[in-house]
């Protein structure tokens, strides 16, 4: 649980890497990047999440190959989050909380403050592609999941690329959308 949380809290690529290979020496007995693909894929599908059209490549996330739908994402973020799944919840308290820890610590500094504390997300970036995707509670109480991307971002409008994924969750902050979940 350690590990995972600092992978997901400062976006450790290698470690992540190193993660999907040891999923794959205990899921399918081999500790190789085929085998870490494979059952990082066997173990969301048993977890319910959905696959439909996913592409693993490695575990770091910085293959161009991998594709996968914003929806296998909050399937990932749903779960996880659920009180059913408490052996998943390194996941969700790995994630970097905006303005204060990892990935997060620089970000949200500029713009609405109303993300600041209240969204816990993890971020993606390769070069033209950037990602934020996690947990918020609203503005209600309400917590929310999101998925938030940007593809074929130019180089020079990366970081107002950044700047509208973090406007877009600090929105999500000071939204009163959310339905509360029924009792």
């Amino acid at each position: 649980e350690q590990i995972v949380g600092w992978v997901i809290d400062v976006s450790d690529n290698e470690s992540a890497e190193v993660l999907m290979r040891h999923v794959g020496r205990v899921v399918a007995g081999e500790a190789s990047n085929e085998a870490g693909v494979r059952a990082v894929g066997e173990v969301l599908e048993g977890l319910g999440v959905d696959t439909d059209g996913m592409v693993l490549r490695d575990g770091s996330g910085l293959s161009r190959d991998n594709r996968f739908a914003a929806d296998t994402l909050l399937d990932v973020l749903q779960t996880a989050s659920a009180p059913s799944h408490p052996e998943l919840r390194a996941l969700i308290e790995g994630l970097p909380v905006a303005g204060f820890t990892g990935s997060l610590t620089f970000r949200f500094a500029e713009g609405a403050d109303e993300g600041l504390g209240r969204v816990r997300a993890k971020t993606g970036t390769l070069t033209g592609v950037h990602a934020l995707a996690g947990l918020v509670t609203g503005a209600d109480g309400v917590p929310l999941v999101f998925v938030l991307a940007a593809d074929e971002v130019a180089p020079d409008k990366s970081l107002e690329a950044r700047s509208a994924l973090d406007d877009a969750a600090a929105a999500l902050a000071a939204c009163s959308c959310g339905v509360p979940a029924a009792s």
